[in-house]
């Protein structure tokens, strides 16, 4: 590779990653809400830092097109602008030549690309759709903080001084709150319950008290008075309500899995409409991968030549033509899924009308800058 080559490479490389940095962030954030409210209930770190990881492939399935549009669109306006692309061209070296390391950058990323899309994103979906249940069930034994009452179990408030998350001799885990108080107003009165100790399980979607040296006042509707356990059993029923095992739906399905599907409606005889509508959900998906693979090629053929224009006032604009393309791409995209149940209007084929136009621009664009 040449000086040139390096200087182009380094340069696009450079612009493209701290704009992946800024849009990964920026992406982030819907991931990021959605992990504060599961902490906010309580939900375990692992649990946590896996769901983030499973979002990881979905976000740069986004953000790695859009760095290339934006660095293809920064890096040749700046060498245009400063008579560099008019320098190398006065020594001889063709347009399509300065456009090669990017071109290749671009190639490679789109494989990348049809990775993320059609196997680490649909894992992703999967395993962050599995955690999201999980999530529902761990979080029901961290209701409860000390220190403040916690209403989120219906119809009872409990409080306590202190938690400790212990072991027992089975190696299974509990929660040992001190000082418990619950106000319990299920059966249409209000009763007290008050236990110098108690542990707490999760079972199902149940949590379970044991408490230790515990009153209960009133014991039962109509009747007075204070009634003290040495040990007693307080089950709040459904406080979790545990979820079907997440299934596999063709968002969660790799390539492999598309295409065993597509097959097999394919042998259907598609008398119904709803066959007709399965078939044509697996066809979109199958195209639909694949095109946003492409996009990072589409992006970087397009974006080049509208960043290479010779005056300064140009440059606003072909950053702003950049930018147009990149939305009516993901416009054209959205259009294609939103009829993707409707065989009649050929999903599978309309999604591939961004790329079409993409290239043909860049097959326009391209020979008035050679």
């Amino acid at each position: 590779m040449g000086t040139l080559q390096r200087y182009i490479l380094r340069s696009f490389l450079v612009a493209a990653g701290l704009t992946g940095l800024v849009l990964t962030f920026v992406l982030s954030v819907g991931f990021l809400f959605q992990v504060f409210q599961f902490v906010m209930r309580g939900a375990s770190a692992g649990l946590v830092v896996q769901y983030l990881a499973a979002s990881l492939p979905e976000v740069l399935g986004f953000t790695i097109p859009l760095a290339l549009m934006v660095a293809s669109l920064l890096v040749f306006g700046r060498l245009s602008t400063d008579s560099e692309i008019a320098a190398m061209k006065a020594c001889g070296i063709s347009f399509l030549a300065i456009m090669r390391t990017p071109v290749i950058v671009a190639i490679l990323c789109s494989a990348l690309g049809f990775y993320l899309q059609n196997y680490a994103m649909p894992r992703g979906h999967y395993v962050r759709r599995s955690i999201a249940n999980r999530l529902a069930l761990d979080a029901g034994v961290q209701l409860i903080e000390p220190g403040r009452f916690i209403d989120e179990i219906d119809n009872v408030a409990v409080f306590c001084d202190r938690k400790v998350d212990m072991k027992d001799a089975d190696g299974k885990g509990y929660t040992q709150l001190y000082n418990l108080l619950a106000i319990d107003r299920r059966d249409g009165f209000l009763r007290e319950i008050h236990a110098d100790q108690a542990q707490m399980r999760s079972q199902g979607s149940d949590l379970v008290f044991t408490l230790h040296r515990a009153t209960i006042s009133p014991p039962e509707k109509g009747i007075e008075g204070v009634v003290a356990f040495d040990e007693f059993s307080y089950v709040c029923k459904d406080v979790v309500s545990r979820t079907k095992k997440y299934l596999k739906k063709p968002k969660d399905y790799d390539f492999g899995e598309l295409l065993a599907a597509e097959r097999e409606a394919r042998k259907t005889s598609l008398s119904t409409k709803s066959e007709a509508k399965w078939r044509s959900k697996l066809l979109f998906l199958l195209n639909h991968r694949t095109v946003w693979a492409l996009s990072s090629l589409c992006f970087v053929l397009v974006g080049i030549p509208l960043g290479c224009q010779t005056q300064r006032k140009d440059s606003a604009k072909g950053m702003a033509l950049g930018v147009g393309v990149g939305i009516a791409f993901f416009l054209f995209i959205l259009l294609s899924e939103a009829l993707s149940d409707k065989p009649a209007a050929y999903p599978w084929v309309l999604v591939w009308t961004p790329v079409a136009l993409s290239l043909g621009a860049a097959a326009f664009l391209i020979p008035k800058h050679q």
